[in-house]
Parts: C-alpha cells; structure tokens; sequence
C-alpha cells in the first residue's frame, strides 16, 4: 500500500472512532424533576426506591444505553445517561415511578450536552441545591455512582465526568464560602427543635427511619441535643438496634411504633415508604408534639396536623426556615460558577485529548511501518516530534483531515532532511 492510500484509509479509520467518541458528551442527557417547579406530593411520585432504581438500571441495560445512572433523594429525582434523546430517560422514569409523562411535561425539566454537564456539576457543587451549598448531595452522587458501576451502567466517559464533578465540587467547598455555616435539612431539625422546644432537657425524641439519611439526622441528635431521651426505631429492627448503640439511645421494635409515638415530645421521621407510616391514630394523649416528616413521600397522614397540640412540618416547610444563611451563600454563586467553567474547560480539553488518542496511536503505527519499508536516520526521533506535532496541531484546530496531512508531510520533511 502506497503512503497516501495509508494515509487515506488512515483518515477514514480515524473519523469512525472520534464519531464514536463524540456520541459520549454531545449525547449526554438528563431528564429530572426537582423541587423548582414541584412539590413534595409531585416529587413522591416520581421518586425511587432502591428496587426501583435497581429495575432502571437493569432495563438501561436492556437497552444497550452506553450508560447511565439515577440520583433519587428528597429534593429531586434525576437520571443521567448517555442517549440519543432525553424523552428515553423521560420514559425510563415514568416506566419506573408513579409519575406520569403528562406530569413530567409540566413539572420536569431536560438537558443535553454540555449543559447537562453543567447542570450535573452545579447538582455536585450544591449550588442546584434547595438549600444552597448543602454538601450532602455530593456524597448522594457517590452513592448513585457506585449503584450503577455495580450493575454495569457507569462506562469510562460516565465514570470521568462524575470524578470532574467531584473534584470541582470539593474545589468550590475550599476556595469558597459556598458552604459556609451548618446548613442542612437534617441539621434545620435540630434549628427548629431548639426554636420550637425552649426547655430541651428530658425531652423524648423519636427517630423514625435509621437509613442513611436517618443516620446525619441521629449525629446531630446526639452531638447538638444531649440532654434530650432519644428514642429510634426503623422497619428493620435490627439497623435501629445497631445505631441506638452507637448513639448511646434507646430502641424499641417497629411494632412499639404507636404507643410510642404517643409518648414522646418530638417525632422526627427520615423513612421512604410508600404509604403513610405515622397515622393519626397513633395519637389519643391530648399534648405538645413536635413532627417533622423529612420523607419524599410524605410518610406522616397530612391529618395528623389536625389533631390538638400537634405541630407538623414537611420537607419544603423546614428548608424555607433557612433563609438567612442561604443569603450569604448566594453572594459566593459567582466563584463557585467560575470554578465549575474551569473544570468543564478541563473536562473539553481532556475530551478532545480522547478522541484524539486513536489518531495519534494509528499515525504512529502507519509511521513505524513506513520506518521498516525505508532506512532512515533517527527514525523513533522523526516519529515522536511528528506524532508530538500533530497531537499539539489537534488542540489548536479540530480539522483532523488537513492536520493528518499536514503530521505526513512533517514527516517526510523530517526525513528528506535527515537523508539530505
């Protein structure tokens, strides 16, 4: 084969692979819906357990999606995978949840490239927050990762973009105050005991819901309320067990819930069942109850709030309390954007550097074939300043056509010099 039918099939080869590549970012979608333009009652429906989300991945799977992987906590629900279209991910959720398409046409929200990049690291950053700058999210978006790698749905590109987004998160976490102060809504229960419940000591806490979530609600019990009785108890007895130990509290079964309930001053529920697990049927002592239900669903009967003495707050009625603080995080926004503008020009150079890679890998082979065809001098020299050449001519100018030619002929330039 002469130089320049190599060099022709070269290219063609060449523009398969980076259009391949390319399919990645330009096809990187999100399909969500969040508390901007939804409800508590709007996001339960479309919220995910994690048999559900396990059923998600199994079917993206299915699909021979490239990738994806889905962020479900109280504040939003989000899917995020490598797509021709957003509507695949639209109608991944809906097959998966109780929303409706018709639903999520109203309330949800899409995007695609790199402003679906843009939004997963604002997401990371905390600053698509309902509370602005809650860091919390960031180790949801590991957990997510990590559930999708398992069920082979995290490819290269999804697993390098996520590690992005974590590094600029932790970025705007040390250059900024971004997140500044103690602010979240686990931490906003303790704020609102404390404001609610003046004289705190022996008061009885009960902890309904001991998974993760539960668990930064039960730290913060422990270390910001300590002279209260803290009470917890979770549908699997043996995890409420095992965290009352480590937290110095008391356990009862799942099955002591009412009389329990009953009892207490502060109900604090962090469940994620379908259904109502608080009822008002739990309540008949006329006295002062404090609830705050920090499920997506609602676990606590909406009647409940109607009976004497009762306080209840949800989700979106505890995070509005933190106003003030959020204040101050707002005015960091513009360092925190400009940080996340580096990391994506870092994320596009790396991408490019990608695509690139098989060109630059092809040329080098085809030129250490011709180096055997013909003695020349210092050829593995000529080879690496004319690979060199090229990978630098391909961050400058994305024309790999005319930059093949021109790493060729920079080539045999090299070498009718070192001949001449």
């Amino acid at each position: 084969m002469t130089i320049l039918a190599k060099a022709a099939d070269n290219f063609a080869w060449s523009k398969i692979m980076i259009n391949t590549h390319h399919y990645f970012l330009s096809n990187f979608c999100i399909a969500g819906i969040n508390y901007r333009k939804s409800d508590v009652i709007v996001r339960g429906k479309f919220s995910l357990t994690t048999g559900q989300c396990e059923q998600l991945l199994n079917e993206v799977v299915k699909k021979h999606l490239p990738g994806a992987f889905v962020l479900s906590t109280c504040n939003r629900t989000e899917i995020y995978g490598i797509s021709s279209s957003p509507q695949e991910l639209i109608e991944l959720l809906c097959l998966h949840t109780q929303g409706r398409i018709k639903d999520f046409i109203e309330y949800g929200y899409t995007h695609q490239g790199l402003k679906a990049v843009e939004h997963l690291f604002k997401m990371a950053a905390g600053i698509d927050s309902q509370i602005i700058g809650d860091h919390e999210i960031l180790s949801q978006l590991k957990v997510a990762a990590k559930f999708a790698k398992k069920h082979n749905c995290i490819n290269n590109f999804l697993e390098r973009l996520i590690n992005f987004a974590i590094v600029s998160s932790k970025r705007i976490k040390t250059e900024t105050k971004l997140s500044s102060g103690t602010v979240s809504v686990s931490y906003a229960a303790i704020e609102i005991i404390r404001e609610k419940i003046p004289d705190l000591i022996n008061k009885k806490i009960l902890l309904l819901g001991t998974g993760k979530f539960g668990y930064n609600v039960a730290v913060n019990l422990k270390t910001y309320l300590p002279d209260c009785s803290l009470i917890f108890c979770n549908r699997t007895n043996e995890k409420a067990s095992e965290l009352a130990e480590k937290c110095n509290a008391d356990f009862i079964s799942y099955e002591n819930l009412p009389e329990t309930a009953n009892d207490v001053d502060v109900v604090i529920v962090s469940t994620s069942a379908e259904s109502y697990t608080v009822l008002p049927s739990f309540f008949t002592k006329e006295k002062s109850r404090l609830i705050l239900d920090l499920s997506i669903p609602q676990n606590v009967d909406p009647a409940v709030k109607n009976l004497y003495g009762i306080e209840l707050m949800n989700v979106d009625e505890i995070s509005a309390i933190l106003n003030k603080t959020i204040d101050k995080r707002k005015a960091e926004i513009p360092k925190a954007l400009q940080i996340i503008n580096e990391t994506i020009d870092e994320l596009k150079e790396w991408y490019v550097m990608q695509a690139n890679n098989p060109v630059l890998r092809k040329i080098k082979s085809q030129l250490n074939e011709l180096a055997d065809e013909k003695t020349s001098v210092n050829s593995k020299e000529k080879i690496h300043k004319t690979v060199s050449f090229l990978a630098i001519q391909l961050r400058k100018e994305n024309n790999k056509g005319c930059q093949y030619i021109h790493a060729l002929n920079n080539y045999l330039h090299l070498d009718y010099e070192a001949n001449a």
